[in-house]
């Protein structure tokens, strides 16, 4: 009784969050505001999952959100992956775009400098 009450809450506070969250991303906040009210649905109605379970071929109600687990993480570590990637590739092409507009002249050639018997002068 004391886990359910512990998952109670935190489900609780993710719906909540969530939903203070909307105006961010609202796909997102909606996504968590709907399986955190499944996963308070099945906290208080722990059997309704092994009649879920069941029904598509799982024998206990834990290993199918365990597995529905599995597979969200794998989902959403992929799509972290690519937002990483989309956002190097940005910050690749900003850098570029501000070394065209910003231009640095290159460093005197210190060779260059030693023919004409100018000393040598470090930063």
């Amino acid at each position: 009784m004391i886990i359910q009450a512990v998952l109670f809450l935190g489900l609780t506070l993710c719906f909540a969050y969530a939903f203070l969250q909307r105006k961010k991303s609202s796909l997102i906040s909606m996504s968590l505001c709907i399986i955190s009210t499944l996963g308070i649905y099945f906290v208080i109605f722990p059997d309704s999952t092994t009649t879920i379970a069941n029904f598509v071929g799982v024998d206990r109600g834990t290993d199918l959100i365990l597995y529905c687990w599995v597979v969200i993480s794998l989902l959403v570590s992929v799509n972290l992956q690519f937002n990483i990637l989309s956002l190097r590739q940005n910050i690749t092409q900003l850098t570029r775009e501000l070394a065209l507009h910003t231009p640095v002249p290159p460093p005197q050639d210190l060779g260059a400098r030693r023919l004409l018997g100018e000393k040598q002068r470090h930063p």
